[in-house]
């Protein structure tokens, strides 16, 4: 059976980029009865469109990473991508210990490989996989051939279905949070579950450091008025860090060893050259200063929560 893939309407792919566009001499299947599931965007100039992540793409084709999440480290994982990918595993495991007794349907908000979607359907799920990122799609189509797929964003999904489950691994942060729970009404079924893990802003202090992940008084407060119910909620803040530490040693490796040997070089052949290097660095400096900020784990750990959460619907 071919891959079942929901696109977005035409007026959604508009603003995105060329990414979006299927390839030459290709053409995304199409929706069930010639339907369109995505409504147009009300934010059309948005950098959240339909679109590959280029960064998203690198961590999976270049280090290898099936799963996209913090992950849940033990004082015995090496500081490395070994360690980084049981953590992964280990959070994926707690979400699976979660699932509850008597779901059928499931819908995997921002599926990224496809690969929990995969062990979804393993166990038996009527799962689909939903996801902004033609490059997800791709991935999405060689695991799961008979699984449907839909390409766009879950603020525009508009479901020919509801679904028992809602499963969103990082993936809440990236819907605005106006729209969010507009989406998880549309698309979750009576009694329905949602399951997700995500960081969210606990203590704002006005820097960069706070401008992504939702203020988590606010979440709470519009998952209870979409009549949630939190049965789950585990802070495990402490054992997200190492990813960010992991990070820290990587770019100080990679990213200012590159900018260190940059200098070097230019600087052994002329006086020219060494001024050039010295420009062409600084703006690089800068920049590897700016991320390590925004990597820094205790900075991380001062303002945000990392949480995993299960709601459920009383409606």
């Amino acid at each position: 059976m071919s891959l079942k893939i929901v696109p977005p309407s035409r007026r959604l792919s508009a603003g995105a980029d060329a990414a979006s566009v299927p390839p030459a001499g290709r053409r995304w299947p199409s929706a069930p009865q010639g339907r369109q599931l995505f409504r147009r965007p009300a934010d059309p100039n948005s950098p959240r469109q339909v679109k590959t992540s280029f960064s998203l793409k690198c961590l999976h084709r270049i280090v290898g990473l099936e799963y996209l999440n913090f992950g849940i480290w033990s004082a015995e994982d090496p500081l490395d991508l070994a360690g980084l990918r049981r953590a992964q595993e280990r959070l994926v495991e707690r979400l699976f210990d979660l699932l509850p007794p008597g779901v059928s349907s499931v819908l995997d908000v921002g599926c990224g490989t496809g690969a929990i979607t995969e062990r979804l359907a393993a166990l038996g799920y009527d799962v689909e996989g939903l996801s902004p990122d033609p490059y997800h799609g791709e991935l999405f189509a060689a695991r799961l051939p008979d699984r449907r797929f839909h390409l766009g964003r879950f603020q525009e999904f508009e479901p020919d279905r509801r679904y028992d489950l809602l499963f969103l691994c990082e993936s809440a942060q990236y819907v605005w949070l106006e729209e969010l729970f507009e989406s998880v009404e549309r698309s979750l079924a009576p009694g329905g579950t949602v399951l997700l893990c995500d960081y969210f802003v606990v203590h704002p202090n006005g820097e960069e450091q706070s401008r992504s992940g939702h203020p988590l008084g606010d979440f709470l407060g519009r998952a209870a008025k979409a009549g949630l119910v939190l049965e789950v909620d585990e802070d495990v803040t402490p054992a997200v860090l190492p990813t960010l530490r992991l990070g820290q040693a990587i770019l100080d490796r990679f990213g200012r060893g590159a900018v260190d040997l940059l200098r070097e070089t230019t600087m052994r052949r002329s006086r020219r050259l060494a001024g050039f290097g010295w420009r062409l660095a600084r703006p690089l400096t800068a920049r590897l200063d700016r991320l390590d900020r925004l990597i820094d784990p205790d900075r991380f750990a001062s303002v945000k929560q990392y949480r995993v959460m299960r709601f459920r619907s009383e409606r």
